[in-house]
């Protein structure tokens, strides 16, 4: 991730000042870094209570299931960055602004801004490496119906996530030994003095060769594979999910369809987060690749859209909450049952939940019957398919 300080080659501490009488880019970027810390500190708390109770739903014992174990591993993730961020954005934009100072930029505070930029691209590639595991495995269920070799079950799944975290961790080792603290120093020109202070050294730098390894390891394993990816997995997805609605209502009608109502809501929630991973991450890419291309493009354009791209990683990573309560009731009833039980209110509610879940149970296997009953008076293959049991979680 970017840091929004404007360039500073003039030598001069007070960047504030390059924001007047701004045009364009450069106008767009100072109003962005003026409402950036505020932005990061109001999605942090949103993000992080919310990520957490993510964690506590999609890990209760009726939830656990391959998909839901990712995205939980995509919630862990985006509650490590939510937790670094929210000091970062408070220190280095409320705090002290744009200028530069020895209070903004001490030793301490650029090593935990060292640490901050390792950890974010670390968790925000982690998350979307889940997300294209998520589409894969998604696509693999929708199109063998379940039955397909290379589906998951949910230890398998548990292992897939934690082979994510380690071996990106691996793969980046190269990044984390690259980076390194400076002194600097610059001019203030209202008090006349020379300011010394601390900065991580930048790898678009003179020094570029020396880093670019890793670099291009950030680029292509954090951004370009992945969002290429993810988008091809979306779209067959998204093809597979038409594809069987048209074939069901054609062989079975209206009776077959509402069996697989759940099926698709579950898919368009993941369509969803698919869409924000392309949303959040595809520009950046983009901009990436011009900016190998063209170096004085990297310092002049992209340095100043750091903040925009930030913010929406930001809101990628506090965003599945919503989805999860708007589009799954299951999501909804469990959250409403453990908040019950947690604050010690009336459980008439849980008991529906309990109800309501064993009817739509009874519901949904008796549907599976009929379906199954039709199928064999027109020997259709799809027999081996259907009585393949109801994918759990959402």
């Amino acid at each position: 991730m970017t840091s929004s300080d404007m360039d500073n080659a003039t030598n001069s501490c007070l960047l504030s000042r390059q924001c007047d009488d701004q045009v364009g880019l450069h106008a767009y970027a100072c109003v962005v870094n003026r409402i950036y810390g505020y932005l990061i500190l109001v999605l942090g708390c949103f993000g992080i209570p919310t990520n957490i109770v993510n964690i506590a739903i999609l890990t209760h014992k009726s939830m656990r299931s391959p998909v839901n174990n990712i995205l939980t591993g995509i919630a862990i993730s985006d509650l490590i960055t939510m937790v670094i961020i929210v000091p970062y954005g408070v220190h280095f934009y409320i705090t002290n602004g744009l200028d530069i100072t020895e209070n903004k930029y001490t030793y301490e505070w650029s090593l935990f801004l060292e640490i901050y930029a390792m950890v974010t691209i670390t968790t925000q590639t982690v998350s979307i490496w889940l997300g294209v595991c998520l589409s894969f495995f998604r696509y693999i269920y929708i199109k063998t119906m379940g039955c397909g070799r290379y589906n998951i079950d949910t230890k398998t799944s548990c292992i897939l996530v934690i082979f994510i975290f380690l071996i990106i961790i691996a793969v980046f080792t190269p990044v984390y030994n690259s980076a390194s603290i400076k002194s600097m120093s610059c001019v203030d020109e209202v008090r006349n003095t020379t300011v010394s202070y601390y900065r991580i050294a930048p790898l678009m730098s003179s020094d570029f060769l020396t880093h670019a390894y890793s670099m291009w390891i950030y680029v292509i394993i954090g951004k370009w594979i992945p969002c290429f990816l993810i988008t091809l997995f979306g779209g067959c997805l998204l093809h597979s999910l038409q594809e069987n609605t048209r074939r069901t209502i054609h062989l079975h009608g209206s009776h077959a369809t509402s069996r697989l109502q759940q099926h698709r809501r579950t898919t368009t929630m993941l369509l969803i987060i698919i869409l924000m991973y392309i949303v959040a991450s595809l520009p950046q890419s983009i901009l990436l690749i011009i900016a190998f291309a063209d170096k004085t493009f990297f310092e002049n354009e992209y340095a100043l859209l750091g903040d925009s791209i930030d913010i929406l990683s930001m809101i990628n990573n506090s965003i599945n909450f919503v989805l999860y309560c708007a589009m799954s009731r299951q999501f909804r009833d469990l959250l409403r049952q453990c908040v019950c039980q947690y604050f010690a209110l009336p459980q008439q509610d849980a008991k529906s939940y309990n109800t309501a879940s064993h009817l739509l149970s009874q519901n949904n296997l008796h549907s599976k019957v009929f379906a199954m009953n039709e199928i064999k008076k027109q020997d259709s293959p799809l027999l081996d398919r259907l009585s393949k049991p109801v994918e759990k979680g959402f």
